[in-house]
């Protein structure tokens, strides 16, 4: 193996690994790592990779690397010292998984111990392949909001590309070692893979602001109607403060005439011109309107419905949050709604640094649990409740809160803390 050679799967090697330490960095700390940082560190490493042979190698790396996470986090060492424990953790423990298991796919141990070349590409693959899968993951996790085919798709090309890459440079390897195409075209190939991670990136940041989008709008056309209902009922209050004179007059007339059936018509008949809406005051407009919203439409499926809120602020992502709210009260309107006198009871209340959500409601079918998953006995059931709560568990989490769900034989009850503090 010549210099050249040596210096170009060091210089290789090195990048990938640096890629995975960003992406890990901007994984697991408060703040993305700069652009202008990463192209220090990046520089320091490909000048790394020039010299044939230098001692204590790995010990170098590490001080490197612990040195960047000092000058990025500083003062806080303790944070840079765990998240770089982690990343080791992570890294050696991933690439042994992926090495083992592509060499039982390969069948290439007989090779990869035999030739010197083959060896270096395999030890590039494998942290290619680490690189990939952490990547698809962490897209995953941070986005499992969005829960788009287009990601599952996307992520089955990224994969197979990258395992094809992985067969046929090893292929070529073993056929022809010398080829000095074999760089060119396995240099050219992890390029477009890593702009297409690069691409995908961007569309996933393009799904999260899409799915941002939407749940404005959803909050913003809720506020309006929110608005609406309140300038309605102002404009009524206004127009019984301008007719009260006469209001006042009429039901003193039926006073003297000791007409007290008339008297109670006539308030009931001026209640009537009072849409009982808007009754619901939070610290946040959107809250207000969507329990409103919720409350109205459960007045409509005539239920009975009473919906309490008590906090001081709310500081949970609006996102999650609503998502939440939206799941309970719809599961508890739509079981509601199928029984005879169905009834809602919804309390939100601020308990030290946490909010308490409680959501009680009436059902009448038969509800089926397994391993926290309900499900109705009913053929013709839409699964609300299956399919609402398995989002708002999802919700909880991301919000790192609690969730205690119990149900009887005609209630289903449902408790959340979430934290809420400033």
């Amino acid at each position: 193996m010549n210099d050249l050679f040596r210096i170009y799967t060091d210089l290789l090697g090195n990048i990938i690994d640096t890629f995975l330490f960003f992406r890990f960095m901007d994984n697991n700390l408060p703040l993305k790592v700069k652009t202008n940082y990463k192209v220090i560190l990046l520089s320091i490493y490909i000048v790394y990779s020039l010299p044939k042979e230098i001692p204590y190698s790995p010990l170098i790396i590490l001080a490197i690397d612990l040195l960047f996470l000092c000058f990025y986090v500083w003062p806080d060492w303790k944070s840079a010292l765990v998240t770089l424990i982690k990343y080791e953790f992570y890294s050696y423990l991933s690439m042994s998984v992926i090495l083992i298991l592509h060499s039982v796919v390969f069948n290439d141990l007989g090779v990869l111990f035999s030739s010197d070349i083959y060896e270096q590409y395999k030890l590039i693959i494998i942290p290619f392949l680490t690189y990939t899968f952490y990547v698809l993951y962490s897209n995953y996790k941070k986005n499992r909001k969005i829960r788009s085919h287009y990601y599952l798709y996307f992520s089955v090309i990224i994969l197979a590309v990258c395992l094809l890459l992985s067969y046929s440079t090893l292929y070529i390897c073993r056929r022809e070692p010398d080829s000095q195409m074999l760089p060119v075209l396995f240099t050219v190939l992890i390029i477009l893979i890593l702009l297409c991670i690069s691409l995908y990136d961007k569309f996933l940041a393009l799904l999260v602001e899409n799915a941002n989008y939407k749940i404005q709008s959803e909050i913003s056309r809720l506020q309006e109607n929110y608005a609406l209902q309140v300038e309605e009922n102002l404009s009524a209050l206004h127009s019984l403060r301008h007719d009260i004179k006469n209001h006042l007059i009429i039901i003193d007339g039926y006073a003297v005439q000791h007409n007290y059936n008339k008297i109670h018509e006539y308030i009931q008949k001026i209640g009537a011109h009072f849409k009982d809406t808007s009754s619901i005051q939070t610290p946040s407009v959107p809250l207000s309107a969507i329990l409103n919203e919720k409350e109205a439409l459960a007045k409509q499926e005539n239920i009975n419905c009473e919906i309490t809120c008590n906090i001081p602020y709310l500081k949970i992502n609006d996102f999650f949050f609503f998502s939440i709210m939206g799941n309970l009260l719809d599961n508890a309107i739509s079981a509601a709604s199928k029984c005879e006198t169905g009834w809602l009871r919804a309390d939100i209340q601020q308990t030290e640094s946490a909010l308490s959500i409680s959501v009680d409601n009436s059902h009448v079918e038969q509800i089926q649990e397994n391993g926290g998953v309900f499900s109705s006995t009913k053929t013709d059931s839409s699964g609300i409740h299956g399919i609402g709560i398995k989002n708002v568990r999802k919700a909880v989490k991301n919000l790192h809160g609690q969730i205690e769900i119990s149900h009887t034989e005609n209630t289903f009850h449902v408790n959340i803390l979430l934290p809420n503090y400033k």
